[in-house]
């Protein structure tokens, strides 16, 4: 079970076209994703359409180009490879007359940064053996 749940909302302004779609942005950083959850409620009726996005990459759906058209629903993903870092964005377009939201819950766990820093390694000596001697410079 995650011990966070991070959640972005991003209210889709009315006549917003899919040619110029809107995008809201969080800063998640640092949280290994165990799931995420989509929620669209009633009253979109077919008229809005929208992906959950990395830095401008699709991740569902996947495919770009293609959006997600829900009225009245939710449902939850299990991520598998995606990034832990921040550019977590919802992005999409909205042909009604009234503003609509789409939620995104992030299920996440923190990630053990020190793990992730190399350990102190020991110092290495070199001796010399067998080396001849130089000649004295004088200057």
């Amino acid at each position: 079970m995650a011990e966070r749940v991070l959640q972005l909302t991003a209210t889709i302004p009315a006549g917003t076209a899919i040619a110029t779609p809107y995008t809201a942005t969080t800063e998640i950083d640092n949280w290994e994703i165990e799931a995420i959850t989509l929620a669209v409620p009633p009253g979109p009726s077919g008229l809005v359409g929208f992906y959950l996005a990395n830095n401008g990459q699709p991740w569902i759906p996947r495919t770009p180009g293609e959006w997600l058209i829900w009225d009245d629903h939710v449902e939850t993903f299990t991520p598998t490879g995606y990034p832990n870092a921040s550019g977590w964005e919802i992005t999409g377009y909205n042909l009604g007359q009234y503003d609509h939201a789409v939620t995104a819950r992030f299920h996440v766990n923190a990630i053990d940064l020190a793990a992730d820093q190399p350990q102190d390694l020991p110092y290495l000596t070199f001796i010399e053996r067998d080396v001849p001697a130089r000649d004295v410079v004088t200057l």
